[in-house]
C-alpha cells in the first residue's frame, strides 16, 4: 500500500517550505508582540521542510 497520508504530509511541507522562501527573497517583515521576526529563519526553515518532504515521499516510494 501506498500510505496516502505520506502523501499528503509531504506536499503540505513543500507548500510551507515555498511560503518560507517567498518571505526570505520577497523580504516580508513579520513583526510579533512587538518584536520584528529576522528573515534568516525562513531560509532554515525552508530547507529543514524540504528535507522533510523528500524523506516522507523517499519513504512513500520505498514500500
Amino acid at each position: 500500500m501506498k500510505r496516502p497520508a505520506s502523501l499528503v504530509a509531504a506536499i503540505l511541507f513543500f507548500l510551507m517550505a515555498i511560503a518560507q522562501l517567498c518571505r526570505f527573497f520577497l523580504e516580508i517583515d513579520i513583526v510579533a508582540a512587538g518584536i520584528e521576526i529576522p528573515v534568516w529563519p525562513s531560509a532554515a526553515a525552508a530547507v529543514v521542510l524540504i528535507a522533510l518532504g523528500v524523506w516522507l515521499l523517499k519513504e512513500r516510494s520505498s514500500l
